[in-house]
């Protein structure tokens, strides 16, 4: 039986971002539909990351809570947000704490962005001043590179995923020999774009994805997702095409246009091997101990399909070097 309730002094609306995918709640979680608060969660359930994702591309920012509830449930959000931290901490140790907790904060704003109606300059231009201070890290050595390549997230909702492609691509793009700054900046928002037409699917596709008009939809996203953010003002234009090009292979195979080889921009495919790999880590992720070595081998054995096979033992030895 669906509990509603319409006296909205008896709930308060807290950040859906503040959240984090596949964590037990604490609490009954409640949505908002016209003007009635229906139960979405029971307490001890979790939101997983395909839920996650149909909620950002509903534009959901928020999710309410009984107010007698609304203390242990921010104590909850603390715990929850400490445990992401602490994953991260595992995987670039305790020396970078900061850095991890950083990374936490990050994906709560790019979930902001994601659910907003409509892009707007000052959201993207704080994104890409956290991006330029990251690379500004890595850049002096503050931040080893391979540090920023660990420092992922197993949750495979769109805005990790989003920031684990981001953190990436710029290590990878470093063992490419690219070292400018400009250029790093540019790989990193592209990036953390690539998904943006993705997250904006309507749900009512997304969440089926053996219909036509899904398979239609990713093809278009990459397209979708250039349209949309090269309207914002200071968006470089190389930021759009690593965004259009991301889903194209080297041997003209991928989409949205078929394009194929040196006609695909050379930071486009360096995004591809990033967003690959990070969905190959979460296709194996039933196997922890082999997770890494499975990803690098799938990418090891494409032998010129998706990628430049000129590259691929540079890249194969980075992630190496990186995870294994």
């Amino acid at each position: 039986m669906v509990n509603t309730s319409t006296v909205k002094e008896d709930f308060a609306p807290v950040q859906l971002s503040k959240i984090h995918p596949n964590e037990p709640l604490c609490v009954d979680i409640f949505l908002k539909i016209n003007d009635k608060f229906i139960k979405f969660k029971e307490k001890q359930d979790c939101i997983s990351a395909e839920k996650y994702d149909l909620f950002i591309a509903s534009n959901v920012k928020n999710v309410y809570i009984a107010l007698e509830q609304l203390n242990d449930f921010m104590k909850w959000i603390k715990k929850a947000k400490q445990n992401a931290v602490n994953e991260l901490v595992g995987n670039v140790g305790e020396q970078y704490r900061d850095l991890a907790e950083a990374r936490v904060d990050l994906k709560e704003r790019v979930y902001d962005v994601f659910t907003d109606l409509e892009l707007t300059s000052s959201r993207v231009m704080a994104l890409q001043e956290t991006a330029n201070e990251i690379i500004e890290d890595v850049s002096s050595r503050k931040i080893p590179a391979t540090i920023l390549a660990k420092l992922r997230s197993t949750n495979q909702d769109i805005a990790e995923h989003s920031i684990n492609v981001a953190n990436l691509s710029v290590y990878l793009a470093m063992a490419l020999g690219h070292g400018h700054k400009s250029v790093l900046e540019n790989v990193y928002m592209g990036a953390l774009f690539h998904d943006y037409g993705k997250a904006k699917i309507p749900p009512h596709i997304l969440e089926n994805p053996s219909n036509v008009l899904y398979s239609q939809a990713i093809q278009d996203h990459p397209m979708k997702g250039a349209n949309l953010i090269k309207k914002v003002p200071g968006i470089s234009e190389e930021v759009v095409t690593i965004v259009a090009q991301h889903h194209e292979y080297f041997n003209g195979g991928g989409f949205p246009k078929g394009i194929k080889e040196d006609k695909i921009y050379k930071l486009a495919r360096t995004v591809a091997f990033a967003n690959f790999y990070d969905h190959a880590i979460a296709r194996n992720r039933h196997k922890p101990k082999d997770m890494y070595k499975l990803a690098i081998k799938t990418v090891e054995y494409d032998r010129g399909k998706i990628f430049d096979p000129t590259v691929i033992p540079r890249v194969v030895e980075a992630l190496t070097m990186a995870f294994i």
